[in-house]
């Protein structure tokens, strides 16, 4: 009786330390996206909302069948994988770098975090101005250089402007794949390394055999994590472009924006969310189950 006891109170104390956090997690978290569920379904405009009224999938319809909505997901999926390969490309590259032993390589990392921690606006602001035709410091080093000979309108043209906000999604969360990466690399055994080159394996031998398969799980990790929020993403290209030049910057974050704030169609933004909310979801599944994560090794 008095172990029974024991365990009850530590049981008890146990959900007295976690009740904040559930109780955190039901009001910011699960509250919000059942909100977001149940607006979807309803005609919401809050100027007017005595005249709101339930209209079934009406919301749903209407995206499928705005040829903004379909444009917005090409663009939102082209930004998400461009984004997504070239900070696992330069993540993984600055991380091998970065794990070398070599004098002031902590100051160096310490720096990496510094695009990170900075705010979105003002990095959003500052690559405003760097990427001003005019008197942006991209286009006088390129013209100085003799790269080019007239300035590129970077954020005025459909295709640059993408590359833009891609390069500016990129410049910022590299850092997070590197510290990522980094964590797992100092975790990896030298003594398979030393039985490689035993073998015989050269450097790359040694990446694709040794590196690369350790790293599979954190990568995959780190993917996902990323995907999610990259997809997500409204700041960057809103600050940066506000989707423009056009719409041709639009991913399925603006175009919610643009319907909830803009057209006050909140029931049409909430279904774009929710939308967003099912694609991100099967499409998580789907890769985990294909990269094998979380499957023992046989």
């Amino acid at each position: 009786m008095h172990i029974l006891r024991h365990l009850q109170s530590d049981r008890a104390v146990g959900l007295l330390f976690i009740a904040p956090f559930v109780i955190t997690a039901l009001f910011f978290m699960v509250y919000p996206i059942a909100e977001a569920i149940r607006m979807a379904f309803y005609s919401y405009n809050p100027l007017r909302p005595d005249l709101t009224a339930f209209v079934g999938l009406a919301n749903f319809e209407y995206i499928f069948e705005d040829p903004l909505f379909w444009a917005s997901f090409w663009q939102a999926t082209v930004w998400t994988l461009l984004s997504i390969l070239f900070q696992t490309v330069f993540g993984v590259g600055l991380a091998l770098l970065l794990h070398r032993a070599l004098f002031g390589m902590a100051f160096f990392r310490g720096l990496l975090l510094f695009p990170y921690i900075v705010p979105t606006v003002v990095i959003a602001l500052i690559w405003r101005w760097i990427f001003n035709p005019e008197i942006g410091v991209v286009n006088y080093s390129l013209i100085a250089s003799g790269i080019i000979k007239e300035p590129i309108y970077w954020l005025s043209t459909p295709a640059m402007a993408m590359a833009s906000t891609i390069m500016l999604n990129v410049w910022k969360y590299t850092p997070f794949v590197v510290i990522c990466v980094l964590a797992r690399l100092q975790s990896v055994p030298l003594e398979l390394y030393d039985a490689a080159k035993v073998d015989g394996a050269g450097t790359m031998r040694r990446f694709f055999d040794v590196t690369l398969p350790q790293l599979k799980e954190v990568l995959i990790v780190v993917i996902v994590f990323r995907t999610i929020w990259t997809f997500n993403k409204f700041e960057e290209i809103y600050l940066l472009t506000k989707g423009g030049p056009g719409t041709s910057t639009f991913n399925l974050a603006v175009y919610s924006f643009e319907q909830s704030m803009a057209s006050l169609r909140l029931g049409v933004g909430a279904a774009t969310g929710v939308v967003m909310m099912i694609i991100l979801l099967i499409g998580s599944i789907v890769y985990l189950r294909v990269a094998g994560f979380g499957e023992n090794e046989k």
